[in-house]
C-alpha cells in the first residue's frame, strides 16, 4: 500500500506498452469518424445509409467465408496494408502477415473442433464517406457445444470505390 504522498510508479510490459500504443492508435483512427454525418439525411454523397448497409452486409458475407474456411474470398476483402490483432498473438501487419496468421487461426479451430461467427451491431461511417469502422458480438462454438462470447472493431477503407478491411481486432 503507498504512503500519503508516495507517487504511484507504474511498470508495464512490453505487451502493456503495446496495447497502450493500439489503442492510442484506434482511438485517432475512431476520431477521425464522424458520427454525426450518418444522421444527416440530406446527405448523398455519399449516400452514409447505403454505405453502412453495405458494411454490415460484407460483415456478415465475411463471417460467412471465415465459417466455411474461405480464405481465398477473405483475401478480397483484405487492403493492402491491413493489421489483425488476435488475442495471444503478434499484431499480423500488411496483406500477407494477416493471410498466414487467418490461416493459423483457422487451422487451430479445425484441429480444436472450434466455430467461429460474429454478427455486426453498428457502423460508423466517415463525413468523407473513404472510412469506417464497425463492431458487434462474436461467438466462439467449442467442441462440446459450450459457446464463448466476445466482441470485434473493424476498421474499413476505400480503395477505388471498394471497401477493405483495414484493421481487425477481437477478443
Amino acid at each position: 500500500m503507498p504512503q500519503p504522498n508516495t507517487p504511484l510508479i507504474f511498470h508495464f510490459t512490453k505487451q502493456t506498452n503495446f496495447c497502450i500504443t493500439c489503442l492510442l492508435a484506434l482511438t485517432i483512427v475512431l476520431g477521425a469518424c464522424n458520427s454525426e454525418a450518418q444522421t444527416d439525411v440530406g446527405s448523398s454523397d455519399p449516400n452514409f445509409a447505403t454505405e453502412q448497409e453495405k458494411l454490415m452486409t460484407l460483415e456478415r458475407k465475411w463471417s460467412d467465408m471465415y465459417g466455411e474456411g474461405d480464405v481465398e474470398e477473405i483475401a478480397e476483402l483484405l487492403a493492402n496494408e491491413s493489421v489483425l490483432l488476435a488475442p495471444g498473438e503478434p499484431p499480423a501487419v500488411g496483406y500477407e502477415n494477416v493471410l498466414a496468421l487467418t490461416r493459423k487461426l483457422l487451422a487451430a479451430e479445425a484441429a480444436e473442433g472450434l466455430s467461429v461467427s460474429w454478427e455486426p451491431e453498428a457502423v460508423f461511417v466517415s463525413s468523407s464517406g473513404d472510412m469506417a469502422y464497425d463492431y458487434g458480438l462474436a461467438k466462439t462454438k467449442l467442441a462440446d457445444g459450450t459457446v464463448i462470447k466476445g466482441s470485434y472493431l473493424v476498421v474499413w477503407t476505400k480503395e477505388k470505390d471498394t471497401w477493405k478491411i483495414a484493421a481487425d481486432i477481437f477478443n
